[in-house]
């Protein structure tokens, strides 16, 4: 009877463990809206300057036509917060950047790949987290991406998604020549609340050389 017992619970504690391995199957929405905090609690120099930054931003995303646009109040260092306009257009590699402040606005030639916010193919999945208590909680799912690129440095991207209609929660990222930086999604909402969002500004100029950004 012992026997039959140890059996059983062996038998369940498999099951349990072969599914927390399974990888959750969701589709992330490609039209959306958030409020974005993103900042850097490592304060690491990087390239002969500091990347310690804090930045609090209104973001609009398009995953299908690849575009984004950030409204955004960013503070380096310890030099005075500065607001910006960000479109970033990757099917013509090009970033309108507007310096709200002085109503400049530049163009940037964009020269990295855009990074889309779906569960990456070979993302590796972690696990389950639950947010809050019950009744009132939220079931996330975890992810891990090593060997993530951005621009010229590797690191490994960490990733949490709702388990319930897959909305990115969290993108945060590490590397050993910029640290960890911190990103969290909040206020998300499906669609757009200007269908205009993602037209260019007018009067801009190109930015002085290099146009790299």
């Amino acid at each position: 009877m012992k026997v039959a017992v140890l059996v059983a619970v062996a038998i369940v504690a498999f099951a349990a463990i072969g599914s927390a391995q399974i990888r959750p199957s969701c589709s992330m929405p490609q039209l959306w809206e958030a409020r974005v905090i993103s900042f850097d609690p490592n304060e690491r120099v990087y390239h002969n300057h500091t990347s310690e930054y804090r930045a609090f931003a209104r973001y609009s995303y398009d995953g299908v036509y690849q575009r984004k646009r950030i409204f955004e109040e960013a503070r380096f260092g310890s030099s005075p917060s500065q607001r910006f306009d960000i479109l970033e257009l990757y099917s013509i590699k090009k970033a309108y950047v507007t310096n709200l402040g002085t109503r400049q606005c530049l163009i940037y030639d964009i020269r990295h790949p855009f990074i889309a916010h779906d569960i990456p193919a070979n993302a590796t999945f972690e696990g389950y987290e639950t947010l809050g208590a019950y009744p009132d909680y939220v079931t996330l799912t975890q992810w891990v991406l090593p060997n993530a690129t951005r621009g010229d440095v590797t690191g490994t991207r960490y990733l949490t998604y709702t388990s319930q209609g897959c909305v990115p929660v969290r993108d945060d990222y590490f590397s050993n020549a910029t640290g960890f930086t911190y990103t969290e999604f909040s206020d998300v909402t499906v669609g757009l609340h200007d269908p205009n969002i993602f037209n260019p500004p007018t009067g801009c100029k190109p930015a002085p050389p290099p146009p790299a950004y």
